[in-house]
């Protein structure tokens, strides 16, 4: 008898009456597994249909149970240990409110301290046998929400959903000045500044790249930002507000002005909001501010 218990890599699933005469493999594309995973499955992984091994090709019937097993996967990074803020978790995902100043990869100058070299040591301490991706990115000094995947499956589920753009990201951000318009879309392309290093401007000849903001507070001279980017474009929210005039307080990349107040650029990603890989369930989480820019927010109340 099978154990018809789901994990990190083993999937389950009633097959609904649609489906019936459908093959495995036809029933899980529906199911968003790629054809790189479906190709992994088969050489590596293991499917049952009513507790019987079978292959993708078997059709399928109404009401079958159906479980399927993708292979486990280790992680590659050495583990380092240093508090980590998770703020959600299930067997695909892991979500992180990430802290600033932490590279989210190892590099060459940094092959220890980093965010993935954090996560490898929560998968140690818990005994979590599985390779984790980086679902999207934050810069080393942005904070808040990161999303990791456990497995394949759920790497490319959440990913198609930010290809068409059905994946929520909200930043807060603190910026100079007070807007006239309290909120509305920037739609300004954006191009690097030259090849030679990370910067970008805006540039007729670049990138497509929306943002919609809307102000929440304002203080003395600054206000704090709700910033929606409908585009991923690299360093988006950081040049769209240099360029209405409202750079982000203490961004040393694209503010002139220099903060006493913090030492990185006041920008955290605040929520996060997709459908989960398995049972078409809604997310929504929030990372909580981070000190820093709780504590400029305060000196800017005065």
């Amino acid at each position: 008898m099978v154990k018809n218990e789901e994990s990190i890599h083993i999937f389950t699933f009633i097959v609904e009456d649609i489906f019936t005469s459908y093959t495995i493999k036809e029933f899980l594309k529906n199911k968003f597994f790629s054809d790189a995973l479906l190709i992994k499955i088969k050489k590596e992984g293991k499917v049952y249909l009513n507790n019987n091994p079978v292959r993708l090709y078997q059709k399928l019937k109404g009401f079958d149970q159906l479980m399927v097993d993708i292979g486990e996967e280790l992680y590659d990074e050495s583990p380092f240990e240093k508090p980590l803020e998770i703020i959600y978790e299930d067997n695909d995902l892991l979500l992180i409110n990430k802290d600033p100043f932490l590279v989210t990869h190892p590099t060459r100058n940094n092959l220890h301290n980093t965010l993935a070299n954090v996560i490898a040591f929560y998968f140690q301490q818990n005994n979590l046998k599985a390779k984790f991706r980086f679902i999207n990115r934050l810069d080393k000094n942005t904070s808040g929400v990161i999303m990791v995947s456990k497995n394949l499956h759920a790497h490319n589920f959440v990913q198609n959903q930010i290809r068409e753009q059905k994946v929520k990201k909200v930043y807060w951000a603190v910026v100079e000045g007070k807007m006239k318009n309290k909120q509305g879309l920037i739609n300004a392309p954006i191009a690097r500044e030259n090849t030679d290093n990370i910067v970008r401007k805006v540039a007729i000849d670049g990138k497509e790249a929306l943002t919609s903001y809307r102000v929440l507070e304002e203080y003395n001279d600054s206000s704090l930002v709700e910033l929606n980017p409908l585009t991923g474009r690299t360093h988006q929210l950081r040049v769209h507000m240099k360029y209405i005039g409202h750079p982000i307080i203490g961004d040393d990349l694209y503010n002139e002005e220099k903060s006493k107040f913090i030492k990185r650029q006041a920008l955290h990603a605040r929520s996060i909001e997709f459908i989960l890989p398995r049972g078409n369930k809604n997310l929504f989480q929030i990372a909580e501010l981070t000190e820093d820019i709780n504590n400029l927010i305060e000196i800017l109340k005065c």
